[in-house]
């Protein structure tokens, strides 16, 4: 792919050098946005704002939106202030908001300056609500129609608002106050008597989400309802925007990023991975792997406080490794499982006992399989029936607790507000650590009393 957006890149040098601009603009102009954006992304500074030049006004906005946020950056810095104006005029508002919140506060005071009254003030508005809410991604680009309207007056305004609508395909019906009285599709407008009123066709029971919701909630009533867009409303229940499904894409793709990132114990970053410098990188993961040293000690009390019965078979040590591995492997499993579970909605306290009573039956069937697994790796060893024993029966019973622990602390962190995705992380196994350690070493204990009688 790269190497033909190479290939793109100097058959428009070779047309600038020969000044055949007439041909290059030809050229441009068939590329798709998307590919064209690849294409800008690989140019330094000065190339990128000449190629912007060549292209065509609606296709240069078209392919300003799907850049990266720092191509974006630089092509403001370089480009001339009728140029940046022209295309922050004419942005899609969610996208535009997007990229002001990538811009320090004072470069977004200066681009404020040189956008229409009206715009400005949209824009205000837009960068007025919480960071990551259903606000700052919604667009008030929309058709509102009125339930008094004929379906022949309401297709009438489409054909005459839709060029700068960010859709058609739903329609939303308003009252005179803006409040949100229902929603019509183009399909059942079209297929309607043109003399029937939007009011009779309109679903009256629209889904809708509030300015000040989380983004990612906004996703999950998309996912949910199947729907192409969701209309946002204030504390009031007046519509003020959309939230189509392309904007959602982007919000997946971001939550699910940091809810990676969480889960490696890395602070989430704000920019790519090689835009960031070491310090960046290593600032973001140092903190959880601090923390989970000073949480690790208490392995080391474990070990100490058992010590009389290390001392009494060695052996035990060997099968160390394989009892924190193996509870920390099935307490991640779980505890993957139950974040997406959170993050669908179906996991929550309300379902806990279900939850808990099916990882159960999971973690003692895997128990006792990986029980006898390991009793007969003890064997091979000859290390002696007690601490054979030891290692069978507890085997199963950190596989057991590693799945409750995974099922529980994402549970806990959720309903404590934290993201489950840190739960079920680093923290997820120096606990399952901890405690596997403790049953191991309690069980053993126990077998060699008996083996002592």
């Amino acid at each position: 792919m790269i190497s033909r957006e190479r290939e793109l890149i100097e058959q428009i040098r070779e047309l600038i050098q020969a000044k055949e601009f007439r041909r290059a603009k030809e050229i441009l102009s068939g590329v798709e946005p998307v590919d064209m954006a690849e294409c800008l992304g690989l140019l330094p500074p000065a190339e990128l704002v000449f190629f912007f030049r060549l292209l065509p006004k609606d296709m240069a906005i078209d392919v300003f939106e799907l850049l990266d946020t720092d191509v974006q950056q630089t092509f403001l810095r370089h480009a001339s202030d009728k140029e940046v104006a022209v295309m922050l005029e004419d942005m899609s508002d969610d996208d535009r908001t997007e990229l002001f919140d990538e811009l320090p506060a004072k470069t977004v005071k200066e681009l404020l300056r040189q956008l229409s009254p009206q715009e400005r003030a949209l824009a205000n508005r837009l960068l007025g609500y919480p960071q990551d809410s259903a606000g700052r991604i919604m667009t008030p680009e929309y058709i509102d129609l009125k339930a008094a309207a004929t379906v022949q007056e309401a297709l009438d305004r489409i054909r005459q608002t839709a060029p700068n609508k960010e859709t058609i395909y739903t329609c939303f019906v308003t009252d005179p106050y803006r409040h949100l009285l229902g929603e019509v599709d183009l399909e059942d407008l079209l297929l309607a008597d043109p003399d029937a009123l939007v009011g009779d066709v309109m679903d009256p029971a629209p889904i809708w989400i509030l300015t000040t919701q989380d983004q990612e909630e906004a996703a999950k009533v998309i996912s949910q309802y199947d729907l192409y867009s969701l209309p946002v409303v204030d504390s009031e229940e007046r519509l003020v925007g959309i939230i189509t499904f392309d904007d959602v894409l982007d919000v997946v793709e971001e939550e699910a990023t940091e809810d990676l990132e969480l889960h490696a114990g890395i602070q989430p970053m704000d920019e790519d991975y090689l835009d960031a410098s070491v310090v960046t990188l290593v600032r973001k993961r140092f903190t959880w792997l601090v923390i989970c040293i000073f949480a690790e000690s208490l392995t080391s009390a474990v070990l100490r406080y058992f010590e009389p019965v290390i001392s009494q078979a060695v052996t035990l040590t060997f099968f160390v490794p394989l009892l924190i591995g193996t509870g920390g492997n099935s307490g991640t499993q779980s505890a993957t499982v139950m974040v997406r579970s959170i993050t669908l909605g179906t996991g929550s306290w309300r379902n806990a006992g279900e939850t808990i009573l099916r990882e159960t039956g999971v973690g003692v069937t895997m128990g006792v399989v990986l029980g006898i697994l390991g009793l007969l790796r003890a064997v091979s060893l000859g290390v002696g029936l007690p601490v054979t024993l030891a290692v069978g029966v507890a085997l199963a019973a950190v596989v057991l607790m590693g799945n409750l622990v995974g099922t529980l602390l994402p549970l806990v962190g959720h309903s404590l507000g934290i993201d489950p995705a840190i739960m079920s992380g680093p923290l997820l196994t120096t606990v399952v650590d901890v405690c596997g350690l403790m049953v191991y070493f309690g069980i053993a204990q126990a077998f060699l009393k008996v083996a002592s009688l």
